[in-house]
């Protein structure tokens, strides 16, 4: 049983083409990239701007904001973290991090001093990537880029690293694999360090690809399909997963009223307690208004 009815989950910014990420700023304006390269901006009452368009061969996918409010998205098209200003300038973050090249970027998340926690999905890159959601393969990894534009390697060996997350109290990063059905966690020690990556939660009902903390540590991840005898199907849903690492279900949509291929989410609105969805195969982001806060994140704040 669904937590939120779909009549209460709405339709907002009609008009966004495939945005695969969405972000929110201080001020309630939602943000995200299409497949088509344009970066759209979203006012709080759902009037749709574009914000610019990306150079050519620019896929924008995860999409996070860093407090100069310029967009940072990681570019599948380019196998870069990118930065695009307000103004519409593009600059690059990153290709690689040590050895690493990022390949196929996915999402990227700052901590509270201003690294980026950047996932990879796998060594392959956009074109070939897809075999692994019917044959996986520990070809994703995660990587920190510090404010200097130094990095390391976070971690290695991972199933088709997706979503990234910080929890409420920085004691670790949240990494979604996409081709194993859970969700990681890697603890950040007090050193500069990490744990090993462990599992938090897991079986969930579909593939997860983003992810969401409320204030009180709740996660909150987008399933947007599920492979059945060897093919994508729709599976259009939104679960919560408690501090336990028990998942529940959300928002189910499994008509695509509402939700169509849901890939992020992100808290935004007033108080932080609106949950913002974006829509791979959709025109629009969801929105529905939750009874918890959104923990805010490094632009919020």
């Amino acid at each position: 049983m669904a937590t939120y009815a779909l009549a209460v989950v709405e339709i907002f910014g009609k008009g966004v083409m495939q945005a695969e990420g969405v972000v929110v700023d201080k001020e309630g304006n939602v943000y995200g990239g299409g497949r088509n390269g344009i970066i759209y901006k979203v006012s709080p009452d759902g009037q749709v701007s574009e914000l610019t368009t990306l150079p050519s061969g620019s896929i924008p996918n995860g999409i996070t904001m860093d407090r100069q409010g310029n967009l940072v998205y990681c570019d599948l098209g380019k196998k870069a973290v990118m930065r695009v200003t307000q103004q519409g300038q593009v600059s690059m973050i990153a290709d690689r991090v040590g050895t690493l090249a990022l390949t196929l970027p996915n999402f990227a998340s700052y901590d509270a001093e201003g690294n980026l926690y950047v996932s990879n999905s796998s060594t392959r890159d956009i074109n070939t990537a897809l075999v692994e959601l019917t044959n996986p393969e520990p070809n994703g990894a995660l990587v920190r880029i510090r404010p200097d534009g130094k990095g390391e390697v976070v971690a290695t060996g991972l199933y088709l690293a997706n979503g990234t997350a910080i929890d409420p109290r920085e004691e670790a990063v949240y990494v979604l694999e996409s081709t194993r059905y859970d969700c990681l966690r890697i603890a950040i020690r007090k050193d500069g360090t990490f744990g090993k990556p462990e599992v938090y939660a897991k079986d969930f009902p579909a593939i997860p690809d983003g992810m969401a903390f409320d204030v009180d540590g709740n996660l909150y991840i987008t399933l947007p399909a599920k492979v059945t005898e060897g093919n994508l199907a729709p599976a259009n849903q939104v679960i919560t997963v408690d501090t336990q690492g028990q998942w529940s279900m959300l928002i189910d949509d499994p008509t695509g009223e509402k939700l169509a291929f849901p890939t992020n989410c992100a808290f935004g609105g007033p108080g932080l307690q609106d949950l913002y969805i974006a829509n791979l195969e959709g025109d629009h982001f969801s929105r529905v208004h939750t009874a918890v806060r959104g923990h805010p994140l490094y632009h919020q704040r």
